[in-house]
């Protein structure tokens, strides 16, 4: 368990909730190339809590069986002789193990005692049955140390081709699991967000430039009781007459009146207009007896327009509130229930299937949030908190506790409901047991603090993607039957492709200033292209050197590249047209991918880990905003650009 005096700095960024939840997640890592390792080195060192890399290499004509085995440290002195472009993969590196998966669990796990890693090594990648393979992973995760087994998963992928990738990607999303798919080819990178099904929940988004919540708007008569009572204690303004007092009444105090004085001439309840709103600003400079020597006259000037901010919740807080639906929950926890209370397999199998506890606890918080804005007029729970301003210590700490006493009065109520859904749940289940929980205070407080901008995220599957971008490919081809996906199976489906295509036309209006043949975009295309390349050859462009068979792989590649831009929707885009598909510029990006060669440079390695293990981290703790859905990284004129597909 990461204890908090070895990670200090790290619980300043997520917290001890967000400390808690990396340290019961187990990363599965499928390939041990150079940038998963990379990107699991950074999650191990953090503390996540387990980590278990599956691959297929063997040294010294050994044999992989499929087997978990557990990873050892090894404290003693490397021979790092021989170069290579895998830190974590040295064959001189005094290992005792004889499979790349366990080489590398063995240096990871030197990086931090506090992480249990375990490798597994497959006869073949291609081979593997991943459904099976996770769900077995879900259901019986491996224990860690202390006897405790990860209550979460995130599965990462790295560097492996569509005949591993597609199947994986349908494998984790019909079992409800993140999936990340890093990616490192020459110069170029990228990493793919697949979140699990129904979508990825941001407990707490972090915002920067979030609108401190005061509910002033209705004015000094429709005011919280707590704040009502401490307005009152206050003398009007210009009935003091001691500078000193004048001078510290705290700016919420001075908007108040100010709101006041604004309605006895004007009819509106607040400003609407901009010239009302810069009338109302004179109006609280007026207010004051010596504006440039009263700092809480300032602040108040500067801080006006809380007097008339919308206390109500966000449009985009209302979508993500209609897609919780209180019988498809009710349907989800019963479900949940039944299959966890029976022993059999089958029953075990459908839990592993079911949204996850995060999901579902979310959807319960939602639900009752729903039913406390039908009785508040859309006003989300208050969050309680207040910044720093200039006033006497007595007003504030005042102020204080009544926002903290209101929030808390708000948060009961959201509690309340809560119980009364869970109630309900519990008739609806005749007799069965609950899967989900009631939430702990903790995540109670944190979902009321943000109740104002509830955020999800949710991407489009990955081999969706690939049918889109590549239908005719053998692998989507021979998997078609079982990749079947579209609104029946997948309610926002429809939605989610249409919006991709408009980002993706979007983008093409911003391209890399100085050379547009950089811009991202386009070497992504490139890369999909190879892809599409080693699903009908068996192996990357650029294989074999000579000159002829280099020049093939080129014509190929460029060929492929125009038929993934026409299935991505692009082919009339201008910007595309003019850059891409007329000029000798996309032959020259086609020769660049082929002359590559699948080569994995560790500079670029790095930079897709560390960005990999930070979205990673996003994901795992629920905090800050994961990327929408694909961060590619030109290493050739250093850019990056972020892209939905």
């Amino acid at each position: 368990m990461a204890t908090t005096n070895k990670y200090d700095r790290q619980l300043r960024l997520w917290g001890s909730s967000g400390q808690q939840a990396l340290s019961s997640t187990l990363v599965v890592l499928i390939g041990a190339s150079t940038c998963g390792t990379e990107s699991l080195k950074n999650l191990v060192l953090p503390g996540v809590g387990s980590f278990l890399i599956v691959d297929d290499v063997v040294f010294d004509g050994a044999g992989g069986n499929g087997e978990i085995v557990r990873g050892e440290s090894n404290n003693g002195d490397g021979k790092f002789s021989n170069p290579s472009c895998n830190f974590f993969a040295e064959r001189s590196s005094g290992s005792g193990s004889s499979t790349k998966a366990g080489m590398s669990c063995d240096l990871l796990c030197e990086l931090n005692p506090d992480v249990s890693g375990c490798h597994c090594t497959m006869p073949s990648l291609e081979g593997v049955n991943y459904h099976a393979f996770l769900e077995e992973l879900k259901i019986n995760p491996p224990a860690v140390d202390g006897g405790e087994k990860s209550k979460n998963i995130l599965v990462i992928c790295a560097d492996q081709p569509g005949s591993v990738l597609v199947p994986l990607s349908h494998a984790c999303h019909s079992l409800s699991l993140p999936l990340m798919n890093v990616r490192c080819y020459g110069l170029l990178g990228y990493i793919r967000i697949q979140t699990s099904p129904p979508y990825h929940v941001v407990r707490d988004a972090k915002k920067t430039n979030k609108l401190v919540d005061l509910r002033l708007s209705d004015g000094p008569a429709g005011v919280f009781p707590g704040l009502k009572k401490v307005y009152d204690s206050i003398p009007k303004l210009d009935q003091m007459t001691d500078s000193k007092d004048h001078g510290h009444v705290p700016y919420i105090i001075i908007l108040l009146q100010a709101l006041e004085k604004w309605r006895e001439t004007n009819a509106s309840g607040v400003p609407v207009t901009y010239d009302e709103k810069e009338e109302f600003r004179k109006l609280v400079k007026s207010m004051a007896k010596d504006y440039e020597n009263e700092l809480n006259f300032q602040e108040g000037y500067d801080q006006a327009h809380l007097a008339w901010a919308n206390a109500k919740i966000s449009d985009e807080s209302k979508i993500v509130l209609d897609r919780c639906c209180e019988e498809e929950f009710y349907e989800n926890a019963i479900d949940a229930a039944m299959d966890t209370s029976s022993g059999d397999a089958s029953s075990t199998t459908r839990a592993a299937k079911l949204p996850s506890m995060t999901v579902l606890q979310f959807q319960l918080m939602a639900l009752a949030l729903k039913r406390f804005l039908k009785e508040n007029d859309d006003r989300p729970p208050l969050e309680g908190t207040i910044p720093d301003m200039t006033s006497d210590t007595k007003t504030f700490v005042a102020l204080q506790e009544a926002y903290r006493h209101q929030a808390g009065i708000d948060r009961s109520k959201i509690t309340q409901y809560i119980s009364e859904i869970l109630e309900q749940c519990k008739l609806k289940s005749n007799g069965c047991r609950v899967f989900v929980e009631m939430p702990s205070d903790e995540e109670i407080v944190t979902f009321c603090k943000n109740a104002r901008d509830i955020r999800i995220l949710e991407t489009r599957p990955l081999y969706a993607e690939y049918q889109c971008q590549d239908p005719s490919s053998p692998i989507v081809t021979a998997l078609s039957k079982s990749l079947t996906l579209d609104s029946s199976t997948m309610p926002n489906f429809d939605t989610l492709q249409s919006e991709s295509r408009e980002d993706l036309l979007m983008s093409t209006m911003d391209p890399y200033e100085t050379d547009p043949i950089q811009t991202p975009l386009l070497w992504f295309v490139a890369l999909r292209a190879c892809d599409a390349f080693y699903d009908r050859h068996g192996h990357y462009p650029g294989k074999y050197d000579q000159t002829l068979a280099l020049e093939a792989d080129v014509t190929e590649v460029y060929k492929l590249m125009v038929e993934v831009v026409g299935n991505m929707g692009l082919k009339e885009c201008e910007f595309i047209v003019e850059t891409f598909l007329r000029d000798e510029k996309g032959k020259n990006v086609a020769r660049e991918v082929v002359r590559y060669d699948e080569a994995e440079i560790h500079t670029i390695a790095a930079v897709m880990g560390g960005v990999a293990s930070q979205e990673a981290v996003k994901l795992i703790t629920g905090q800050y905003v994961p990327l929408d859905d694909t961060y590619v990284y030109n290493g050739i004129a250093s850019t990056a650009g972020v892209y939905r597909f």
